[in-house]
């Protein structure tokens, strides 16, 4: 009989802490940022991103709990500020993701492009298993930065960023569109910040670099503030194929000019043009488009070394070509 009762007992105790526990965001606490990660958490981010006059505003209502701290990227920023890069004509065209896999933590989901609110925050994918790409700003493959969001819990579980704190420096990011074209990204930091401190022109902001930062909410559940104290970033750069870059032959100084012949290639944008006093240390003096000649201009150039060196359209160097000096 006294172990019938303590069945009984055992039994009502799990019921109580599972109730407790759907009421408290259990799932939350069960997310142990105290375990070592690859994580760096920055509390002041003023040197990333400048104050906005206007603030976010944030759903008290208990029911949209998640969907606040999903949207709300910084409590104090708003994703209507020009900090936020939106419809930039893209250079170079990307995709648009439908799918996102991160091999090391088992990530396998679906994407769905997300806007900018009324109240201006950032939307949100009403499922937490699903992840959603800014389609206002880059897209993935284009230069600029890309942006991915996505739920680390639910009421009922974990959700589709739930292990993004376990990603390391070097892990890869697969970005898939409908017809199976993919971008490869390589993770380089993890970082998180106050949710009132975010970076958001370094998240969303204007960049030369091919990148895409995934974004979920980390640390501690604070339930009368609403949500997890922390922002989590995940920043990565596109995996390009290596592209051997010719440079410039038969640089020659002759008085004062500096003259080499092209390279011949779709690829090139243009050449620098450096010059050293002796010989070792080099100072980039001339930038020369393609369709100029491929002439540069100095009255003591017969001072200096040269080299000169290709740089095609995605912004990439050549190594420098032979040396160059008035003797020969």
């Amino acid at each position: 009989m006294e172990r019938k009762w303590k069945i009984y007992f055992t039994v009502v105790g799990l019921v109580a802490l599972l109730m407790v526990g759907y009421e408290t965001n259990v799932w939350a606490h069960l997310t142990d940022s105290s375990k070592k990660t690859d994580v760096v958490r920055v509390e002041n981010s003023e040197n990333d991103s400048v104050n906005l006059t206007q603030e976010l505003k944030v759903e008290e209502q208990e029911e949209e709990v998640l969907d606040g701290e999903f949207t709300v990227i910084n409590k104090n920023k708003n994703m209507n500020s020009k900090e936020v890069v939106k419809n930039k004509k893209q250079e170079r065209s990307g995709i648009k993701p439908s799918r996102i896999k991160i091999p090391s933590i088992d990530v396998d989901a679906s994407i769905e492009p997300v806007g900018v609110l009324d109240n201006g925050e950032m939307g949100v994918p009403d499922d937490p298993d699903k992840a959603g790409w800014f389609e206002p700003g880059t897209q993935p493959g284009s230069r600029g930065n890309s942006v991915i969001a996505g739920h680390v819990d639910s009421r009922t579980g974990p959700a589709v960023f739930y292990d993004l704190t376990k990603m390391k420096k070097g892990d890869e990011i697969v970005v898939t569109d409908q017809e199976g074209t993919e971008e490869i990204y390589i993770v380089e930091n993890l970082k998180s910040y106050p949710q009132t401190d975010s970076p958001i022109a370094k998240i969303f902001g204007k960049t030369d670099e091919k990148r895409l930062n995934l974004i979920t909410c980390t640390g501690e559940f604070i339930r009368d503030q609403g949500g997890h104290q922390d922002r989590l970033v995940v920043y990565s750069k596109l995996k390009e194929p290596e592209v051997t870059i010719d440079p410039p032959t038969n640089v020659e100084v002759n008085g004062t000019f500096v003259t080499w012949h092209a390279v011949r290639k779709d690829y090139v944008a243009g050449y620098r043009v450096y010059r050293s006093s002796d010989g070792e240390n080099f100072k980039k003096v001339a930038s020369i488009s393609a369709h100029e000649r491929k002439t540069y201009s100095e009255a003591k150039a017969s001072q200096y070394t040269y080299y000169v060196t290709t740089v095609d359209l995605e912004g990439r160097e050549s190594e420098p070509s032979a040396k160059a000096a008035p003797d020969g």
